[in-house]
């Protein structure tokens, strides 16, 4: 039997596991980031390594059987994302057990495997995404304990062939299946606090950068993106007014202005391409960042964007006797950032003495 005279190695190990979860917890980073495969190698190579020092640091329980939470790193990477990732931390776990060698490693082999089936039900073969678990603490311990206690049921034939009495293997069976529980509820719950962290930080950034209106990018995230690139590059901005909007709301209120407005915006999103970014600067005006692409492209999405507008937004805003249009200034980033914007209040005053419902252009563009 193990020796349960002191709880020093249990708590070693841990805290040991707590801290590891918390490293790994730490390669989740909020928003997009550069190069996120290099994360994820990043949390896999935690996740071994973790595993292996909880392994070196195990629990002597008999003479062929000893306790560490590397099962619990397993069904971690299981639940957050899927067989495969979980099946590929097992393979070196498996070898460096099978380096420290005893008659247990085989259970300990079989456990590992049989975690990562198990704990990946319902995530599927691989998960990359930063979501968190929709589930309250209680079932987050209630499907940790149901994991171990399942898997752990492979501990009786392993303990009958050590030649272990059938009390002796119970209370290893209920032993090991509560700690095993304990660490993963415990690391699902560092787990979860640091995505709920990430989520509500993500909120909070949409909060500051989209306008509450319309959902495009605010004028704050505007003067972020608005960074004037080489010639090579081949941006181009389009500056855009509704024509005559006070008089929409001078005539029908501001409530029927508003639906205007998010009208528009959704006319404009479904006119421009994915790779556009989209600003309300503030009441009526709007912009488009139009990136990698030509002068002839940029002027084909602007004219798309003006039809669109003509054609649709009156009837989605629920005023189909109404003819609402807008006007629109494109330039090319290029130089100066006040002189690009000032090109485009340039073009768009233009477009608007012109007669509205026009884009007034830049006539050539010079590339570098």
């Amino acid at each position: 039997m193990a020796d349960w005279s002191t709880f020093d190695p249990l708590i070693h190990n841990v805290a040991l596991l707590a801290a590891g979860v918390m490293a790994i917890s730490l390669t989740y980073q909020p928003g997009p980031r550069p190069r996120p495969d290099l994360w994820l190698a990043l949390r896999y190579l935690l996740a071994v390594l973790l595993g292996m020092y909880l392994t070196s640091n195990g629990i002597v329980l008999s003479d062929d059987l000893r306790f560490d939470f590397r099962a619990v790193i397993v069904a971690v990477v299981a639940r957050r994302h899927g067989l495969l990732p979980a099946l590929l931390v097992v393979l070196p776990l498996s070898l460096y057990r099978a380096s420290l060698g005893g008659s247990g490693m085989g259970w300990g082999m079989l456990q590992m495997t049989l975690i990562a089936l198990l704990g990946s039900l319902g995530i599927g073969w691989k998960r990359i995404d930063l979501s968190f678990d929709d589930e309250s603490p209680a079932q987050r311990w209630w499907r940790s304990f149901t994991l171990f206690a399942t898997v752990n049921l492979t501990l009786f034939p392993a303990a009958y062939l050590a030649g272990q009495p059938l009390s002796e293997a119970v209370l290893l069976y209920a032993g090991t299946s509560i700690l095993g529980a304990v660490g993963l509820f415990m690391s699902c719950e560092i787990l979860q606090a640091r995505l709920e962290t990430l989520a509500h930080t993500t909120h909070l950034r949409h909060l500051a950068s989209v306008d509450s209106l319309t959902g495009c990018f605010n004028r704050r995230q505007f003067d972020a993106d608005f960074v004037t690139t080489h010639p090579s590059r081949r941006s181009f901005l389009l500056m855009m007014d509704l024509d005559h909007f006070k008089r929409i709301n001078d005539t029908f209120g501001h409530d029927t202005g508003d639906r205007v407005l998010v009208a528009l915006a959704d006319t404009l999103r479904e006119s421009t391409r994915s790779s556009d970014c989209l600003y309300r600067l503030g009441g009526e005006e709007f912009a488009v960042l139009l990136h990698d692409s030509t002068l002839d492209d940029a002027h084909e999405v602007a004219e798309r964007i003006r039809h669109a507008v003509e054609t649709t937004v009156a009837r989605r805003a629920g005023l189909p006797g109404e003819r609402i249009t807008l006007s629109g200034g494109l330039v090319a980033v290029q130089g100066d950032r006040h002189q690009v914007l000032q090109e485009a209040d340039g073009h768009l005053y233009a477009a608007k003495d012109g007669g509205r419902n026009r884009i007034h252009r830049q006539v050539t563009v010079v590339h570098a």
